[in-house]
């Protein structure tokens, strides 16, 4: 029993300087990240949910030229426990017209869309701590590529038939559609 409670006790320890490591991790990151003068210039800022360093609000500013222009998006990163063995979990918190988005009125489960973001790099990055091809990928990475998506609708992907037939049978009024969900939902 002694050496079952000296083990717990180690396991504790390994699991607290892990726990460590990773808060140190994401504090330099925030930081980081806060302060770049790149994201700054796509209009990111940065805040923590209930000042947690594990969930971070960043928003984001529409791109002029898009439909998205002049809104503020808000995107929750949820970091795990494990990070950066594990990448992090993003999502829209407002209601975006996108095809890589979920907002769809109903999922296939029945629940409500959740803003869950359909982005090859960030499931990648998500699942195994990497991306394929693009070594040292990070938040900073991972926020330009959200960035894009203001951008570029992924058609190989829609959550929404619905909304993927209008963009490509009628893409003004897919636009349209944007432009008012973005009046509406991020302003």
């Amino acid at each position: 029993e002694i050496m079952n409670n000296m083990n717990m006790m180690n396991n504790n320890m390994m699991m607290n300087n892990s726990n460590n490591s990773t808060i140190n991790r994401l504090n330099l990151e925030y930081k980081l990240c806060d302060s770049d003068n790149e994201l700054k210039l796509i209009g990111c800022t940065f805040g923590l949910v209930n000042n947690n360093i594990f969930n971070w609000k960043v928003s984001i500013i529409g791109p002029a030229g898009t439909p998205y222009a002049g809104g503020v998006f808000t995107v929750l990163v949820f970091f795990p426990n494990n990070y950066p063995k594990l990448g992090a979990e993003f999502r829209f918190q407002n209601k975006i017209c996108h095809l890589n988005v979920d907002w769809r009125d109903r999922r296939d489960d029945g629940l409500p869309g959740d803003g869950h973001i359909c982005l090859t790099t960030l499931n990648e990055w998500r699942s195994t701590g990497k991306v394929k091809g693009k070594k040292g990928y990070g938040v900073k990475q991972a926020l330009f590529d959200i960035f894009c998506l203001f951008y570029n609708q992924g058609t190989e992907s829609p959550y929404d038939e619905g909304l993927a037939n209008l963009y490509l049978k009628n893409p003004v009024a897919f636009n349209e559609k944007a432009k008012k969900w973005t009046q509406q939902y991020a302003n």
